[in-house]
């Protein structure tokens, strides 16, 4: 981790730093990071959609990321231990803030239910709607409020390894409705399932929230330039038109895993 001596010093002079090219990186940081395809994923150019997005914004500020795939727990436990000088990436979870702090948004993402055809709901107004469903979730993931809230109450809620597990139990009939990122949900569908498999389920509206994510940096002193570098990195790439342009290649399927591409064209 960066010296307090070093972290004072460059947070004095952060405000008039230029942006750097790769030539010139003046550090190196690890950031721990999951699959969580097309976002982040080691099987993807510029490790997904996200982490490219993050090494670009370090990089503004001659910053080099390292990426470290790992589970979500085991990312967590690396940044907070010192192993690992931030997380990629999570949404925001109010919860959250007293072990880490959110950088600023890099994007806004939807959150939907899928839910079996057969036995799911067709649609919902409140999760009181729930109550006679049962609900699949991923295990370890955070979810926002009002959903941690529900769930935390345990009733008809069962836990999955992998959200392609719970994809698996919904389309099995085994669960009835299953919540997740909207283009995560879609990928992964088009990605692991037939035509007759994802015919047996859809999304419902309308979507459960709409929830930004950041780069999660562990608290403390010795971590805050990590947060002020990428901040001001990313501020650099909003200005100059470069996370419109990710944002066109997620679109376009440029992010996604070769040996398991994906038509990005029927969404």
């Amino acid at each position: 981790m960066l010296k307090s001596l070093l972290i004072k010093a460059s947070l004095l002079t952060l405000a008039f730093m230029p942006a750097l090219s790769q030539a010139h990186t003046w550090m190196t940081i690890r950031i721990a990071t999951t699959e969580y395809a097309p976002y982040t994923s080691s099987e993807m150019e510029h490790e997904g959609y996200m982490n490219h997005i993050i090494s670009e914004a370090f990089l503004e500020t001659g910053v080099e990321v390292e990426f470290v795939s790992l589970s979500w727990d085991e990312a967590l436990e690396g940044a907070l231990s010192g192993k690992f000088d931030a997380v990629s990436y999570g949404n925001y979870v109010r919860e959250r803030e007293d072990e880490f702090w959110h950088s600023e948004p890099i994007t806004s993402e939807n959150l939907v239910f899928y839910a079996n055809k057969a036995s799911g709901p067709r649609m919902w107004s409140a999760l009181s709607d729930m109550k006679d469903f049962k609900m699949g979730i991923t295990e370890d993931y955070l979810y926002n409020n009002e959903l941690a809230a529900y769930i935390k109450e345990g009733k008809n809620v069962v836990e999955a390894k992998t959200d392609v597990d719970n994809f698996n139990a919904l389309i099995d009939g085994d669960i009835d409705v299953f919540p997740i990122d909207e283009l995560t949900g879609w990928y992964l569908l088009e990605r692991d399932f037939n035509d007759a498999e994802r015919d047996e389920i859809s999304a419902i509206e309308p979507i459960l929230s709409t929830v930004t994510t950041h780069l999660l940096v562990p608290n403390g002193r010795d971590n805050r330039l990590v947060l002020e570098l990428f901040n001001k990195g990313l501020q650099e790439l909003k200005r100059d038109g470069s996370l419109d342009k990710f944002k066109r290649l997620l679109r376009e399927g440029y992010y996604q895993d070769p040996k398991k591409p994906v038509d990005f064209d029927r969404r």
